[in-house]
């Protein structure tokens, strides 16, 4: 239970605290003809919380380009998808029917018609059963909100309606470059191979926590907590459920190293806005201390 509410805590959220209540920085010095700035977002947030945050906006129309984690836009391509095929799926002897009892099955397919509507008996939702148990819960997760976007009257499904895809996108509109410090199937390769539990203890995780629907509840009060710009409280709460200083490392601190490393290109050839999960901006291995160590400045924006 701890690992999965981990994972989902600190890899597609990575938000952990600061010392205070700011998650827009200004990077100079160090030779920088202009100055760069990098944002800690919360990766489900809506793109409308943006208005919230002091100097955001400022900030994204004086840059020349922006950098995320990741090219926002192939999110969900198609081609995108058929590429990660491979790292998404567990090898066909591997999938839930085989690893799970027949009791679990049964709960797990109970519990994911009565909370998300998906009927994974129906032929369509086979795929979701070859889904490593981590990515499954993500997946259906998405796919039940678009559903519900659906079905509702009037309302047109946006799933690109979240902090990070806004910032990219009102990017493209004004003309000015993109980038990013990952690529797609590295995250997926990072994922699928942070544990070595066996997958029936996995699954048996999986069913725990949709049941009780623990991870619901953290991920809404990350959300909460990160709309108030009270990280500190964060920090507390993935302290809590924090596991394996390994795993932490993986999620974080070595792709902090790695990204430490590409900015200064970047920052040289145009001023650059950086947007990644508020996690990776904390602590004594953050990229604000590891840009720091290099001879930049860091400053936080506070309007």
């Amino acid at each position: 239970m701890k690992k999965l509410s981990l994972f989902i805590g600190t890899l597609l959220i990575a938000a952990i605290g600061t010392t205070n209540a700011q998650v827009l920085y200004k990077i100079s010095g160090n030779g920088l003809k202009t100055e760069s700035y990098i944002i800690g977002t919360e990766h489900f947030v809506k793109s409308s919380f943006v208005d919230s945050i002091p100097g955001a906006k400022r900030v994204l129309s004086q840059v020349q380009q922006v950098c995320g984690e990741l090219v926002m836009k192939y999110a969900n391509n198609t081609d995108t998808a058929m590429s990660l095929i491979q790292y998404m799926m567990l090898p066909p002897d591997s999938v839930a029917r085989n690893i799970m009892t027949e009791a679990q099955f049964d709960s797990l397919c109970r519990i994911v018609k009565e909370d998300y509507n998906i009927d994974l008996n129906l032929p369509q939702y086979a795929s979701l059963l070859r889904m490593y148990p981590m990515l499954f819960y993500v997946t259906i997760t998405q796919l039940s909100e678009q559903m519900k976007q659906m079905a509702n009257p009037g309302s047109t499904p946006n799933s690109n309606d979240y902090m990070d895809f806004y910032f990219q996108q009102e990017a493209e509109k004004a003309g000015k470059t993109v980038l990013c410090l990952e690529t797609y199937s590295f995250q997926m390769k990072l994922i699928t191979t942070l544990y070595d539990m066996p997958l029936k203890q996995q699954y048996a995780e999986l069913i725990e926590s949709l049941k009780n629907k623990k991870v619901d509840s953290q991920l809404k009060e990350l959300e909460n907590t990160y709309k108030s710009l009270d990280l500190r409280k964060i920090e507390k709460m993935l302290d809590q459920i924090k596991e394996s200083e390994d795993i932490t490392t993986r999620i974080l601190y070595s792709r902090n190293d790695n990204w430490a490393d590409k900015m200064p290109s970047m920052m040289s050839e145009k001023s650059t806005l950086f947007v990644v999960g508020v996690g990776h901006l904390v602590g004594d291995k953050s990229i604000l201390k590891l840009l720091r160590a290099k001879g930049y400045k860091i400053k936080a924006v506070e309007k």
